[in-house]
């Protein structure tokens, strides 16, 4: 077959593949189109939702080893140092929900040695233990009503203002964890308020309310109501109430229960870099003798911070008795289950109160300097100890000058799950700090040294 005309044909077969191909690109873009639009249909469809619950493990882990000699006790001439290294574990477990929230702390604290390694079996008296069983450091549930309104329930922490009269008291191996139930409004802007209620007992008693716990001490009764108001950028104010029972120490008296109440409050303001702060607190009612209660407590201080600077200089008042009188009232003042480590010294001195003071009161001016820069943290504290009242010993009325104290730390962060302390503090102690604390010798020089490695790491987290 002869073609007449090839280039009629070639054009028309041209223009049937070119009317094709664009149809079938046309067709091909809208199907691919149509595809995208079900798959991403399908994504939406099918995103997860957003994960509500998580659960975090974490390892609180903490080894301190300690050279003593004056750490607590002052010591004498004879005495020798002691060296000691003690460990404290705890695990912790944190459960989030949208309206829950649940968290235990098992901890294990032990001095190294001190516990038989093949039997379990503590070679210390019950007064010289540190080695205590596995238990329940902190468990609680905390239901959110909403997101001002929760209720925190079981064995907790209680902390509050700076620590000086409710504190975790973590420097103590075991700390300090409370059995209660606590009422927590806060609106996340400027108003902060908590209600706590506990009654302790030994056991599930069907008769009678005897609680005389042997071994240690503890209250039978507590409430405190904790306010924490911010008035705006300077000024901030916070007070805190409280009342704590202890049961009549009189022999076989457990229907008595005298209560003691502590009623005060804080106001601080900032403005640039300085902070200027005063508290203030009052307890009334009466100690666990009956003897009613007439003591007070202050604290101004004021601080001023530059980049990596900071300098605090204050005093801390808690009231005594003359004890070449006779009161009517107990005018000791007691900072309730605070901690006295930052504030009094990290020696410990006067730790426990009033027996630390004999009754007669403390007066503590301090300076403290400290610089943080990057992973290094240096204290440099100072510390000036006066008997509050007049005290007299052996008929000899004393100084109130009692000496002083200064403490050196150094933090160091490697990573931020560990943390490097080490501390050397010493002490220029007086005849009358020997008199008021019944032991020592001004000849004797106090010190204390320590080197303290903390780990806590988050071992697992998980979203659910």
């Amino acid at each position: 077959m002869i073609l007449k005309s090839p280039p009629k044909l070639l054009l028309t077969a041209a223009l049937i593949f070119a009317g094709s191909t664009l149809f079938a690109q046309t067709t091909l873009s809208d199907s691919l189109k149509l595809a995208f639009a079900k798959l991403d249909s399908l994504k939406t469809a099918t995103a997860p939702t957003k994960k509500e619950n998580s659960l975090t493990i974490s390892l609180d882990m903490r080894v301190r080893s300690e050279f003593r000699h004056g750490y607590r006790v002052l010591p004498t001439q004879d005495t020798l140092p002691a060296f000691l290294t003690n460990q404290r574990t705890r695990i912790n477990f944190d459960y989030k929900a949208k309206r829950l929230d649940v968290f235990m702390s098992v901890q294990d604290t032990r001095q190294w040695g001190q516990q038989d390694p093949r039997e379990g079996q503590t070679t210390a008296t019950p007064t010289e233990a540190t080695t205590y069983p596995l238990y329940l450091f902190e468990g609680y549930v905390e239901p959110h009503f909403n997101d001002k309104w929760s209720v925190r329930i079981g064995r907790q922490r209680l902390i509050y203002d700076n620590q000086r009269l409710f504190a975790e008291n973590d420097w103590r191996l075991p700390g300090n964890s409370h059995d209660a139930a606590k009422l927590i409004y806060n609106n996340k802007i400027n108003l902060a308020s908590e209600l706590v209620l506990a009654y302790n007992q030994f056991g599930e008693n069907s008769f009678t309310s005897n609680y005389k716990p042997t071994g240690f001490v503890n209250y039978k009764a507590l409430i405190v109501h904790y306010l924490n108001w911010k008035i705006n950028d300077k000024l901030n104010f916070l007070s805190l109430n409280t009342a704590d029972g202890y049961q009549s120490s009189l022999p076989n008296d457990y229907k008595t229960t005298h209560m003691r109440y502590t009623s005060g409050g804080r106001v601080e303001y900032s403005t640039y870099n300085w902070y200027f702060t005063f508290s203030g607190y009052t307890q009334y009612g009466k100690d666990s003798t009956g003897k009613k209660l007439k003591a007070y407590y202050i604290q101004p201080e004021i601080k001023y911070t530059n980049k990596a600077l900071t300098a605090r200089l204050g005093v801390e008042y808690l009231s005594g008795a003359d004890s070449s009188k006779h009161y009517k009232e107990d005018r000791s003042f007691v900072p309730l289950y605070g901690v006295a480590h930052r504030f009094m010294g990290n020696m410990d001195l006067f730790a426990t109160f009033p027996v630390d003071v004999n009754g007669a009161g403390l007066v503590n001016p301090y300076l403290f300097l400290w610089y943080q820069k990057k992973k290094i943290f240096l204290r440099f504290e100072n510390h000036l100890f006066y008997s509050q009242s007049r005290f007299v010993s052996k008929g000899i009325e004393q100084k109130k000058y009692l000496g002083f104290e200064s403490d050196l730390r150094l933090n160091y962060k490697p990573t931020p799950v560990i943390d490097i302390e080490a501390g050397f503090c010493w002490a220029k102690i007086t005849d009358a700090m020997v008199a008021v604390k019944k032991s020592g010798d001004t000849k004797a020089f106090p010190y204390w040294s320590y080197v303290s490695v903390k780990f806590t790491p988050t071992l697992g987290k998980f979203t659910f």
